[in-house]
């Protein structure tokens, strides 16, 4: 897709034309109510009680529509979509406590968030913690930093503290203002305790203000942490030593800061940071600074009485001891800041998810293996945490769904703020570049500059942060808030990926600041968007009559599609009020080179180059006083000597980062920069890999690098956790901490984020904030380090495995360095459940698996993703079939699988939709034929076939796939449609066609028909039948507009609105009132129509309103005119003869008078056309009896181009609109002539077996089509003449041939075919010869079936082909059973018991045993007309010829005798004739197609009766059989000789029969003669006005007509495309009202099941729909790919099949699961 372009569930109409009613409501209730006299405040208080009643946030509301606008005051926080928990608690002696949580309620509440499409992450920077973490006392910033990014992205609760009788550890303080470390140096008076501090504390005078800091401490024990071979010894007493020297230094620590609090030079507060815990710090974090504790937060307090061996190891586990006396005892100090922390809790906050346990000590710990009491404790404790945060999680989901309406608004809310805050945050850290800014301020202000404006530079220069200073600074420029700013990141999000989505998005909010409605077929495909784009901003700025600014940034961030680096897609020429900025980088894709081709101007391009050295300076204060740093002047010299080899702001930016670093007492010979921002990047990196590690952090920020549209912190986590190869490395020197569970413990990545942090970028990806590197150096550098060639396909397979996970991921590791190896290790990863609302693994999953290249089986990608039927139909949901076609074909780029290409191509040629799951499984089951090799393929059918059994409602389970792709041109084929006369007018992708009317109707019955090409469906067009050619309607490219003239006035009709524009021409022009039309043209890009007028005046229209924009006046006679045609190029072209030949005459906007071309030749008609995107004009001409002559005119030279002779008379052309290619024929001529206008010569030759009837070229592919007399299209090379396949397309000639962008129309003898123009131009070899009798043993193969019957066996079906080979196959799967040649061209088969009767289309009737093969041997009428067989199955009727009489027999086919034969008594006329038995069997009841006198002569008779309308074609007459006298027994009308003329006729009940007759049913009694409307006399009539409320707005007549097997219920199939379901004996339809849903086109066949139960319906549009008949509710509905021509159910009507096509045709066999109830499939 869509969406992309993604294929749509609904009507575009439905979509995007949505109401927008907040303002107009409240407009009208405010007027309503004070019509009622009531006040305004009741207005106001109305309004507000309906908002509160929809559930949504005004004022939200209204700040999103001044964020439409570009206001980025106070804007909202980003919406979320993760709960995210800081869990906060001491380590050891809440182990028991912290392990269930993981092993159980951890998973729950992730599952809970899964179900509500929201990721859990706990954020626990306990697990894990290594003595290497704790060299440069940074856990504690870094954990309050996680508990702030918590608090920040959390969505509900986002902090818990888990409290027991332990404080926790009590740091000293890392950093100490100078003033306060002056005043404990004066109360430290031991020289051993002065010598202590200043060993370890060390003024830094780089920070404001200027502070002492906490040593790292390998600077003085230089083995602490070091677990390098041989270190054992050496680092343990390194440890032991610092945790000596920590006790010391807390205790100088304290005792000063104590007696600095007595001396009163330290407040509580300050004192108490150098004795409070981590935990209190955490805990003043998460809760006591918390804006919203108690909707947020949650508090555990476990209380343990019964302590008493304070001495025992566990006992000082679980409390804090000190020892006194040589005794341990309870750390008294501790447990008062304990409990003040406890009162801090209770008195600052009432929180309402706090929760106090008490249990007793026992000596083995806590456990719920222990003891009961803590077994139910920990019970307690689990259920009260899940419930709370569940309960947080519900709470915080409903807050959320109250905000904004969406049906209000087309943009999305999250996508706006998102784009908003990128740019507010790319602005704080701006200086200088004021040069760059007014430039941009004069393009903005200057409304004479009408071109896009191009902003370039190499990556890292600061584009970005230009543009969005050019945002922020917009309300300045334009000194007040009236004007529009939109601002778009490419890249950054989801939306902004592609140009097609940006475009898009950009129309939407352009639509919702400007309230004009989007044209739905304007941005239905791309090549839609391009025209329409520039034409809805032209729209936009006439509308808003202000400043429209919209700034896009970094247009290399765009992906390759829809040819986006082109820069086709950009307007080049804008409305003064409109201002295009957009950025990129100078040497990327050809993107600059592009747009400077398309526009050269100089003026409008501003290149950023190195920023200035002053400039520098200014950044290097501002990033330093942001972080409160400075620094020494000469460090200050070392980072300007590297600026200035590198002058570009992102080596600044790492330069300053660098040197942030730098303390005071730095030495100068560790100043070290880089020179190059590779350099920086690659040093940062080293740094890291030194840090942490270079296993861990080279995947670490190789994730970061590779994964798509970059990463979030569970994903990294996760992905982390389940790669082996770095949690070996992690865990070398210990064991993880929870037995079981193996995880990469939080802290570490917590830490290595946080040294990235300031290059990276947080993202918007599918409804997902995740992290990627901002700047392309950093990407191209990780790559290059990290993630290339194998390695990183190692990478792209471990991704892709945690998207693959659907609930957790548990297998073994060993980790070596332990050794110890954990069997079926709990990675504890974050489920991804495959759902249409996980976007974001169905966006990955595709790209990792496919860039994990032969890292990742075959087998695994297919049968987790590709062939996966549960991943197929939700991501079809979530995006589209475009969007998996594209990713099937990537993979296949790499790696062929003829399974996947098989797939592909189902998805490629699907015109069904398959939006939802059901109709997914049908089609694959339907469009898929599998091979036995294909085992993927095999196992993806048997889940979609599974998914159908399992489903509650009613539907069909294909049994085969009928309708799946041939080896032969035919294939090509999308739809037919018949009944079409002709092709009235056609564009890019639309075409308007006239019905043919039935030989009984008058010519104006016909209707007009629009066919779409997106939709693929005739769709009636509102348009009276038009007789003369000048006023035939025409259609526009979009499908959107029909216009058509009578001699008065000119119409356009609205197709997508349902509305209509008519102007008299007296009231357009003066001078055209009195004067008729002559000939009226639309303009290609059709948004102009010129007509001509009698008088010579030419007027030119707006299409969309049918306003005058030009007119010129024709000083020739118009008599002379032989065409007009209007260009995209805004010329008119005007073509008339003249006495000695024929002239041109081209008029355009700038002149009043045209240019005249002349040629000294006589022109016929459509001898000319225009060529090479309308640069090129030729003529046809015939200078002699044998040969002709082209000539063209080049607009783009102003002249002549010299003639090419034919050797040829020749008297049609048809010309390339792409290229220069054209084609000529001629009247009952074989040969096509190629030419190239460009070259100027004649490209080839070609004779074909029939008269050309008509061609025409397909520039792009250099093609040539052929339509022949007797129905053949033929293909040839246009370059060499070469056949390239031909197919007998049509019965009679082929008359039309019209190219589409995707699809050639070809049109012959009432039917259009549609064909898919890229299958076409793939299908046959040259030479390919055609089978004429197919044996083909697969049921698929089988074509150009006529006939399919029953099989006296139930589980069998007969079919019989043209040929007269009769087959035989099983109904359950379409196997293969027997064959035999039966010699006939059959047109009719009936199968009684064993014996098949074939009718031939001679009129040849012959019987054959099917048993054996053998055909009967006894005597069978000559010269059968029409069979049918009676109900002891043994017994046929036949009609036949006896000279000029009917006969009618009757055949024993058990005693192989004619029981008895008579002939009728009258000589009878008709066109066509069939016949069916009453259901007494004692009548024959017989339907005549009456000849044209004869029709007439009834609707004569009729008139003059005054009886209504006759409108079908057939009269009927009956026999009797038993007193065999060959009397007819007519259906007439009563007390008058006049038939009743119908279209079918079926037995009823008895003696009776029904007749459909225009829109009601008669019921014809033969042995009395009457016609009812009713079955019985007293009941009502199956006329729609007794029920249908507007009956005069009904349109229909009944063209089938069905009655169930028990005679209960009948099926009325209408011309509207409605299927009536009929109550026999009330005589009302089922439901009494209008069936929900109905066919696009009339409806041909209806037939019920045996059991009457279901109802099968198809229409002309090819649609096949099944009913249940007890409700009329629609079950199934699929579109065959040829004409439905026989549907019949088996008898015990579980199964349905259907032929379809003629000489294409296919069979489809349905299974019919009845399920529970029978809801409508939509």
């Amino acid at each position: 897709m869509a969406s992309q372009g993604t294929k749509r569930q609904s009507s575009f109409a439905d979509r995007v034309n949505v109401p927008r009613q907040n303002v107009k409501h409240v407009h009208v209730n405010s007027v309503k109510l004070q019509q009622k006299g009531s006040s305004i405040k009741k207005a106001v208080v109305t309004n507000q009680q309906k908002s509160k009643s929809e559930n949504f946030n005004k004022d939200l509301e209204d700040k999103f529509r001044q964020m439409l606008q570009g206001n980025m005051d106070n804007l909202p926080n980003l919406p979320r979509s993760v709960a995210r928990i800081f869990i906060s608690s001491t380590f050891s002696d809440m182990r028991a406590e912290r392990n269930i949580l993981s092993r159980e309620v951890f998973p729950k509440l992730k599952q809970l968030c899964l179900s509500k499409d929201l990721d859990f992450q706990v954020v626990d920077m306990r697990w894990g913690i290594t003595e290497d973490s704790q060299n440069d006392h940074s856990v504690e910033k870094i954990c309050l930093q996680e508990v702030e990014n918590c608090q920040k992205l959390s969505l509900g609760p986002n902090f818990v503290a888990i409290i027991g009788d332990r404080y926790g550890f009590r740091p000293i303080p890392t950093e100490i203002l100078q003033d306060d470390f002056k005043v404990i140096q004066s109360y430290v008076t031991k020289d051993l305790d002065i010598k202590l501090l200043n060993t370890w504390y060390k003024l830094d005078e780089n920070c404001r203000p200027q502070q002492y800091i906490l040593q790292p401490i390998s600077s003085q024990f230089s083995f602490f942490a070091d677990f390098s071979p041989g270190c054992d010894e050496h680092r343990a007493r390194h440890t032991k030593e610092w945790n000596t020297t920590l006790t010391s230094l807390q205790k100088v620590l304290r005792d000063a800061a104590l007696e600095a609090f007595h001396s009163k030079k330290f407040t509580e507060a300050q004192v108490h940071e150098y004795f409070y815990s981590v935990t209190e710090i955490e805990i003043q974090k998460g809760i006591l600074s918390s804006e919203d504790p108690a909707s947020q937060t949650a508090v555990f307090c476990r209380e343990i009485t019964g302590f008493s061996d304070f001495d025992d190891t566990l006992t000082m586990r679980f409390i804090d001891t000190v020892k006194e006396n040589g005794k341990n005892n309870v750390n008294s100090e501790v447990r008062k800041l304990q409990n003040e922390l406890k009162k801090k809790l209770e008195t600052k906050t009432k929180l309402r998810h706090s929760h106090t346990y008490k249990i007793d000590w026992n000596t083995q710990g806590i456990g719920p293996e222990i003891c009961k009491e803590h077994e139910e404790y920990l019970k307690k404790f689990c259920k009260d945490f899940y419930d709370d945060f569940s309960q947080m999680i519900d709470n915080a989901l409903d807050k959320r769904k109250s905000q904004i309406r969406r049906r209000e608004f087309r943009s999305q809310f999250p996508e706006i703020l998102h784009h908003l805050h990128f740019c507010e945050t790319k602005c704080k850290t701006f200086c200088g570049q004021e040069t760059i800014l007014n430039t941009a301020k004069n393009y903005i202000l200057n409304t004479s500059m009408n071109k896009p404006f191009v902003v370039h530079a190499p990556s890292g220069n600061g584009k970005t942060s230009v543009m969005a200073m050019i945002m922020k600074n917009l309300r300045t420029w334009l000194k007040d808030d009236n004007f529009v700013g939109i601002i778009r990141f490419l890249g950054t999000s989801g939306l902004c990926l592609n140009v097609y989505d940006v475009l898009v998005n950009l129309v939407k909010q352009l639509s919702d600041v400007s309230g004009i409605r989007m044209e739905p077929i304007g941005y239905q495909k791309m090549k839609n968007l391009l025209e329409y784009f520039p034409r809805f901003i032209r729209r936009v700025a006439n509308t808003l009559k202000k400043p429209v600014i919209i700034l896009l940034d970094s247009i290399d961030q765009l992906s390759r599609e829809y040819d986006a680096h082109s820069m086709k897609w950009l307007p080049m020429t804008l409305p003064p009020n409109i201002k295009i900025i957009i950025s990129t980088l100078p040497n990327e894709f050809g993107i600059l080179e592009s747009i400077r081709a398309l526009s050269p101007d100089s003026n409008y391009y501003l290149e950023i180059s190195d920023l200035p050295l002053q400039t520098g300076k200014e950044m290097m204060e501002k990033y330093l006083l942001l972080q409160n740093r400075s620094l020494l002047h000469t460090q200050e010299k070392v980072l300007m000597n590297a600026f200035l080899k590198c002058p570009s702001p992102l080596f600044l930016k790492l330069s300053v980062d660098e040197a942030m670093k730098w303390k005071s007492y730095t030495e100068e010979h560790h100043l070290i920069l880089q020179e190059t921002v590779q350099g920086a990047i690659n040093k940062l990196f080293d740094n890291l890999e030194v840090k942490f590690g270079p296993v861990v952090t080279g995947h670490a920020l190789g994730y970061i690098t590779i994964v798509r549209d970059g990463i979030s912190e569970n994903e990294l986590e996760d992905v982390l956790s389940c790669d082996d190869e770095a949690l070996n490395d992690v865990y070398r020197y210990h064991n993880p901490p929870i037995a079981g569970i193996v995880r990469i413990p939080p802290v570490l990545v917590a830490r290595i984020k946080y040294d990235i942090r300031e290059y990276l970028v947080e993202r918007l990806s599918q409804d997902k904030y995740t992290m990627n590197w901002y700047h392309r150096q950093f990407t191209e550098s990780a790559e290059a380090k990290y993630s290339s060639g194998a390695q990183g396909e190692v990478l792209q397979r471990n991704l892709a495995e945690i998207f693959m996970c659907e609930t957790s991921v548990k297998r073994d590791i060993t980790l070596t360095r332990r050794k110890l190896t954990i069997s079926n290790a709990d990675r504890q990863v974050t489920g991804q459940p495959v759902s249409e609302h996980n976007k974001r693994m169905l966006f990955c999953l595709p790209y990792h698996i496919i860039h994990a290249r032969t890292s990742m089986s075959l087998r695994t990608a297919k049968d987790k993703c590709f062939c996966n039927f549960n991943f197929i139909y939700n991501k079809l949901a979530a995006f589209s079939a475009d969007v998996f076609v594209s990713e099937l074909n990537e993979f296949l780029q790499f790696q062929e699988d003829q399974e996947l290409k098989k797939l592909r191509d189902f998805f490629v040629s699907l015109t069904n939709d398959v939006i939802s799951p059901k109709r997914l499984a049908i089609s694959l089951l339907e469009y898929v034929s599998v091979d036995t090799a294909d085992i993927s393929l095999q196992k993806l059918l048997s889940k979609a076939e599974d998914f159908l059994k399992n489903q509650s409602t009613s539907t069909l389970i294909p049994l085969h796939p009928g309708q799946a792709p041939r080896k032969d041109l035919s294939e090509a084929i999308t739809s037919t449609f018949t009944g079409i006369d002709n092709i009235v007018s056609f564009s890019q992708g639309t075409v308007l066609v006239k019905d043919s009317p039935s030989q009984n109707e008058d010519v104006a019955n016909s209707s007009y028909k629009v066919y779409f090409e997106n939709a693929e469906e005739l769709m009636d067009v509102d348009v009276p039948f038009i007789k003369r050619e000048e006023h035939q309607p025409i259609v526009d490219s979009d499908g959107q507009y029909v216009i058509y003239t009578s001699p008065g006035s000119v119409t356009c009709l609205n197709l997508i609105e349902k509305c209509q524009i008519e102007r008299q021409f007296q009231h357009l022009c003066t001078g055209g009132s009195k004067q008729g039309m002559v000939c009226k043209r639309i303009s290609a890009n059709t948004n102009y129509l010129a007509v001509l007028f009698e008088n010579g005046v030419i007027i030119e229209l707006k299409i969309v309103n049918l306003e005058e924009i030009n007119r010129w006046s024709l000083s020739d006679k118009t008599a002379d005119v032989l065409d007009m045609i209007s260009t995209e190029t805004e010329h008119l072209l005007v073509l008339l003869a003249t006495h000695n030949g024929s002239e041109l005459l081209v008029y355009s906007n700038e002149t009043k008078y045209p240019k005249r071309y002349y040629f000294d030749y006589q022109l016929c008609n459509n001898c000319w056309g225009l060529s090479k995107a309308e640069c090129l004009f030729s003529v046809l001409g015939n200078k002699g009896e044998t040969t002709c002559t082209i000539e063209s005119v080049d607009f783009s030279k102003g002249k002549t181009r010299t003639p090419i002779d034919i050797q040829d008379r020749l008297k049609y052309i048809s010309c390339s609109e792409s290229t220069s290619l054209v084609c000529c024929w001629g009247d009952e001529c074989n040969v096509v002539v190629a030419l190239d206008l460009e070259k100027r010569k004649s490209l080839f030759r070609v004779t074909v077996s029939n008269p050309v009837t008509c061609a025409t070229l397909c520039g792009g592919s250099f093609v040539l089509i052929v339509g022949e007399e007797d129905g053949t299209i033929s293909l040839y090379d246009s370059v060499t003449g070469n056949p390239c396949a031909s197919v007998k397309a049509h019965e009679g000639k082929v008359q039309q041939l019209v190219m589409l962008d995707d699809f050639l129309i070809s049109h012959g003898k009432n039917k259009m075919l549609v064909w898919s123009l890229k299958y076409l131009l793939e299908s046959l070899p040259k030479g390919q010869e055609k089978k004429l009798i197919s044996s083909a043993k697969r049921l698929l193969d089988h074509t150009s079936v006529t006939c399919i019957a029953l099989h006296f066996d139930d589980d069998k079906f007969i079919t019989i082909d043209g040929n007269g080979l009769l087959k035989i196959w099983t109904i359950d799967g379409g196997g293969f059973v027997k064959e035999f040649p039966t010699d006939m061209k059959p047109r009719k088969i009936l199968c009684l018991k064993e014996m098949c009767c074939v009718l031939s289309e001679n009129r040849e009737l012959r019987v054959f045993n099917l048993q054996n093969s053998e055909s009967a041997d006894f005597e069978l009428p000559i010269d059968v007309l029409d069979i049918v067989k009676g109900t002891n199955s043994m017994t046929l009727y036949t009609l036949g010829m006896k000279g000029k009489y009917l006969l009618v027999s009757v055949l024993d086919l058990k005693q192989k005798t004619i029981r008895k034969s008579f002939p009728l008594q009258s000589v009878i006329k008709f066109e066509t004739v069939d016949i069916c038995l009453s259901q007494s069997e004692r009548y024959l009841c017989i339907r005549l197609k009456v000849v044209p006198e004869e029709l007439e002569n009834i609707k004569a008779s009729s008139e003059k009766r005054s009886f209504s309308p006759q409108y079908h074609p057939n009269k009927f007459v009956a026999v009797d059989l038993q007193q065999e006298t060959g009397g007819l027994m007519p259906c007439v009308r009563n007390f008058s000789p006049v038939p009743h003329l119908g279209e079918v006729i079926c037995p009823h009940m008895g003696n009776s029969m029904i007749i459909n007759n225009k829109d009601w049913v008669r019921f014809w009694d033969i042995p009395t003669g009457k016609c009812r409307r009713r079955a019985k006399d007293k009941e009502q009539s199956s006329n729609k006005s007794n029920w249908f409320e507007n009956f005069k707005d009904f349109k229909g007549q009944s063209k089938a007509l069905a009655q169930s097997k028990d005679g209960r219920t009948m099926a009325l199939g209408m011309k509207n495309g409605y299927v009536f379901i009929f109550d026999v004996t009330t005589a009302y339809p089922i439901g009494e009202k209008l069936p929900i849903t109905k066919h696009a086109a009339p409806v041909r066949h209806v037939v019920f099941s045996t059991d009457c139960r279901w109802l099968a319906s198809a229409c002309e549009n090819n649609k096949i729909k099944i009913w249940n008949s007890t409700t009329a509710s629609e079950i199934f509905s699929t579109k065959a790919l040829g004409e439905v021509q026989e549907m019949i159910f088996s008898i015990d009507s579980r199964h349905l099949i259907v032929l379809s096509g003629k000489q294409f045709s296919r069979i489809l066999l349905y299974r019919i699961h009845a399920g529970d109830n029978s809801r409508v499939d939509k």
